[in-house]
């Protein structure tokens, strides 16, 4: 009897052990982590994934898996920023925006590795990728579509930035925001001139623009940069008439 209890005993120990070590931070949840084959290059991978926050902002500093040859974040147009999720927001790693990219040669199409993100503040955060096979989607300037007149965008913030957050508003030319009823059944039809934007924060996608207005979550003091891509119905870049993705930059400081 003694020698049951003990086990008992160790295989508690061992699943709480396992629990603590595995267990997502009370802030920070990793959701829908996908890896994209790149058709060109079979074992490499795009992944993606969101990261909801529900305390106060944290920084993206790595990602690691035992399974992969290679894995690395990157950040393509701002590779010195630092990668800011909002406090009470969400950040998207995106093949848009920021991202990660891994190598991995025996990686089945739906099956699963672990996946772990390191944040400055939470420290290491665990979840699981599903391998998605090969993607479709493009954001590249060379699927682009150009209307005559073009669209324009620009980006203000209505109040001044600070820690505790503030709100944007998007004003545009020549371009009308559609939100389908559905965002997550098939891609509505291109119709010139109509679609969503994107939004960025120092690289990291925060999200879709269905409306002029978003509220950014708390920031971290320092110098951000913040940007909006117009896109069409089906997830083009519109572009400018010098052949540009039409976006619009707004760089802001946050203080002490």
């Amino acid at each position: 009897m003694k020698r049951v209890l003990a086990f008992c005993l160790l295989g508690a120990i061992a699943a709480a052990g396992y629990v603590m070590l595995n267990r997502q931070d009370a802030t920070l949840s990793l959701v829908g982590a996908k890896a994209f084959a790149m058709a060109q290059r079979p074992s490499m991978y795009m992944v993606t994934l969101t990261v909801e926050n529900t305390g106060a902002p944290d920084v993206i500093l790595s990602a690691s898996t035992p399974d992969a040859d290679m894995i690395t974040v990157v950040n393509p147009r701002h590779s010195d920023s630092v990668l800011v999720v909002p406090g009470e927001s969400q950040g998207i790693l995106a093949m848009d925006g920021a991202h990660v990219m891994l190598r991995m040669d025996d990686f089945a199409e739906g099956s699963f590795i672990p996946l772990t993100l390191t944040f400055e503040n939470a420290g290491e955060v665990v979840t699981r990728l599903q391998n998605a096979g090969v993607t479709t989607m493009s954001h590249d300037p060379s699927t682009g579509v150009a209307t005559e007149p073009a669209p324009s965008v620009s980006l203000q913030a209505t109040d001044a930035p600070n820690a505790d957050g503030f709100s944007l508003r998007i004003e545009v030319e020549n371009f009308t925001f559609y939100r389908p009823k559905d965002e997550f059944a098939e891609d509505p039809a291109y119709v010139a001139g109509q679609g969503h934007g994107h939004l960025y924060l120092n690289g990291l996608k925060l999200g879709r623009l269905y409306e002029p207005g978003f509220d950014i979550g708390q920031l971290p003091a320092g110098d951000h940069v913040l940007e909006v891509a117009l896109n069409t119905n089906d997830h083009r870049p519109y572009l400018a008439a010098d052949g540009r993705p039409v976006v619009a930059r707004l760089e802001i400081q946050v203080a002490e």
